[in-house]
């Protein structure tokens, strides 16, 4: 089954034919997913970690609202924008008395190509969850008007809503945000504006999702493209804030959360589906990446009060994985340039 066809399917369709456990963040297919905005009644939980190809930006209206990112928890307050990427494993924990929130699914290329701030670029790419320090930015009114207007056939009203929800996260980089999550180190590249170089880096995003459980270096993506090496990495971190390098392993290592989170699957199994060449290359980049071992996270997140505390044991559930996106219910280094990661 072709990578286009997986990133359309729903969790459930997943769960159901292949277990969508293993299907990777860096498999989902940017082009694959639209442009969404939808208000819903979030559930009261989610059963598991999922995870979608998108930058998401949620807006909780009536009451907080609580996730848990990985082994994280984090609260995002009523009336406050949030915004992260959503390739991240996420799932609800709480809605609290939450009943009305926004959900928007932003396609990573387009909001690349937007002119954007480069912290705020740099904490989304970096796994960071930013939430508005102010309230109210943007009524129910106008979210409403949003996804009314996204399911017109008609590609002006499209772009009028793509524009001033593009200044909407704008009037959040103007008024301010807080970080949820710990910041990354601060990275100094400038972000690339040029339409051509966001082009090369879709294309090497694309490339490395058509080939995400395949032995990937930084040449074979370069030559994906056509690009010298160093400029093709050049382009990729001006873009993303990252490395293709960090990309791929940040990816790997978040899927190997969500699986030692929610199945039983043994360690070795769980190194090779992620898409380490090794055991040893394995332990080495989890414990790098998160400071410990894939055994002793796995013992810490069963450990979690959340998961207890409302009755679920992950392993059980049968929806976990990649999904569509579209309903909340259903869930700077130095290396060898041709060195597999």
């Amino acid at each position: 089954m072709k990578t286009s066809h997986l990133a359309k399917q729903t969790s459930t369709e997943l769960a159901d034919k292949s277990g969508s456990e293993i299907i990777s963040p860096l498999s989902l297919s940017l082009d694959a997913r639209p442009f969404n905005v939808e208000i819903q009644q979030p559930p009261g939980n989610m059963p598991a970690y999922h995870w979608h190809g998108h930058i998401e930006i949620n807006i909780p209206f009536d009451d907080d609202v609580e996730y848990s990112f990985n082994e994280h928890s984090t609260l995002i307050n009523a009336g406050h924008i949030s915004i992260f990427w959503a390739s991240i494993p996420h799932r609800l924990t709480d809605k609290h008395n939450c009943r009305t929130m926004a959900v928007f699914n932003i396609p990573v290329y387009q909001f690349l190509s937007w002119q954007l701030s480069q912290n705020l670029i740099n904490h989304i790419t970096h796994g960071i969850i930013i939430q508005s320090k102010n309230p109210r930015l943007v009524s129910l009114f106008e979210v409403q008007r949003w996804e009314q207007e996204l399911k017109l056939e008609d590609p002006n009203r499209h772009k009028l809503v793509y524009d001033e929800i593009q200044l909407m996260i704008k009037r959040v980089s103007l008024d301010g945000w807080l970080l949820l999550l710990e910041p990354p180190k601060k990275n100094n590249h400038q972000l690339s504006g040029s339409k051509h170089a966001q082009n090369y880096v879709r294309t090497m995003l694309d490339y490395i999702a058509n080939h995400y459980n395949a032995p990937l270096t930084v040449q074979s993506v370069a030559n994906a493209v056509g690009l010298n090496t160093n400029y093709a990495m050049g382009l990729f971190q001006s873009a993303m804030q990252l490395t293709i390098k960090q990309y791929i392993i940040m990816m790997r290592i978040n899927h190997a959360k969500a699986l030692l989170s929610d199945t039983n699957r043994s360690v070795l199994d769980i190194s090779l589906t992620t898409g380490f060449s090794s055991m040893s290359r394995f332990y080495d980049n989890f414990l790098k990446y998160t400071g410990v071992s894939p055994n002793k996270y796995r013992k810490q997140i069963r450990a979690d009060d959340n998961w207890s505390a409302q009755g679920l044991i992950p392993t059980t559930q049968a929806i976990k994985g990649a999904s569509t996106g579209e309903k909340l219910i259903m869930t700077g280094e130095h290396f060898n340039q041709s060195e597999e990661f």
